[in-house]
């Protein structure tokens, strides 16, 4: 079968195609081939070896997380799955491994797809909606009527965030460039701020909460404009040695986890309209190194989806 994989570190040229032999399913898996396979950031720090789990990369090896398709083959001990089934997940944590046309995963991690999404929306909601479910409704507790800023409201995580939010009842402030503004508002955004011209420190204040999908400086500066009391969770890299300049706020860092509640969580959602599909740019597999180029810009918007099949 093809695969996509890296040979060493480095830009999105080190992505290449390959032929490996199809995977053989556990008593507890299934295997599914892949028909559509995300494009994450974090995807691009793998690739380039400064993500958190770089030491543990061995060569060759195949990049990815989410995913959607159809299952081929069922494990014995598998019986709520068979053969021909739709379905959709984000691979274990810490392993890798979608950009390519067959996988096998525990089936107790997917879901079944419905007919009301497509492969390539199913795979560009997996890790992003589990990640924002996490952040939001488990790590925030976001209630109606609070007032929160999401940081970096364009891209997969924040394109699911802010409809979110706004499914809750909360104020919904963003900060995105200019060409993302309207964008963002049709998504559910109650004020979308320009990173590039407006100080988001100076615009608001005395927030509930702030999701901040930026990091660095942005995260350092965001304690500024939350209320005592308030709660800041973060999923970007920090700037090193930093230490929250506030002790009257909650830090926290979502812990991402994999099971099918929080999949079945998105099709309800997008089931009664609260979350649609962000803006997508889809590339067939063999065009994943340009897809990278798009990744590594820090620009996109919505996410890019691997068309697999």
């Amino acid at each position: 079968m093809k695969a996509l994989q890296i040979d060493q570190f480095g830009g999105p040229e080190v992505l290449r195609l390959a032929d490996i032999p199809e995977p053989t399913a556990a008593p507890n898996e299934v295997l599914v081939e892949v028909h559509a396979a995300s494009v994450n950031p974090a995807d691009s720090k793998v690739r380039q070896g400064t993500g958190p789990s770089a030491g543990n990369v061995t060569f060759p090896y195949i990049i990815g997380r989410d995913f959607s398709g159809v299952i081929k083959v069922v494990g014995s001990d598998v019986t709520e799955f068979q053969a021909g089934d739709p379905v959709f997940g984000v691979l274990p944590m810490g392993v890798e491994g979608t950009y390519l046309e067959a996988l096998t995963i525990d089936a107790s991690l997917i879901a079944a797809k419905p007919d009301t999404l497509s492969h390539v929306d199913a795979a560009a909601l997996s890790l992003s909606g589990l990640t924002s479910l996490v952040s939001l409704e488990d790590t925030l507790h976001l209630q109606a009527g609070e007032n929160i800023l999401i940081h970096g409201g364009a891209g997969g995580v924040g394109s699911f965030a802010v409809q979110l939010a706004h499914h809750i009842g909360a104020h919904v402030s963003v900060t995105a460039s200019p060409a993302n503004h309207a964008y963002l508002l049709e998504l559910g955004a109650d004020e979308v701020i320009d990173y590039n011209t407006q100080d988001f420190t100076v615009v608001l204040s005395d927030l509930d909460v702030v999701f901040d999908l930026v990091g660095g400086e942005v995260h350092q500066r965001s304690f500024e404009v939350l209320k005592p009391g308030g709660r800041l969770a973060y999923i970007a890299p920090l700037l090193k040695d930093a230490e929250p300049p506030r002790d009257d706020v909650e830090v926290l860092r979502p812990k991402v986890g994999r099971d099918r509640p929080h999949l079945q969580r998105i099709i309800d959602l997008h089931e009664t309209g609260a979350i649609k599909a962000p803006n997508l740019q889809i590339l067939p597999l063999e065009e994943a190194g340009a897809a990278h180029s798009l990744i590594d810009t820090h620009h996109v918007r919505g996410k890019i989806v691997l068309q697999v099949r």
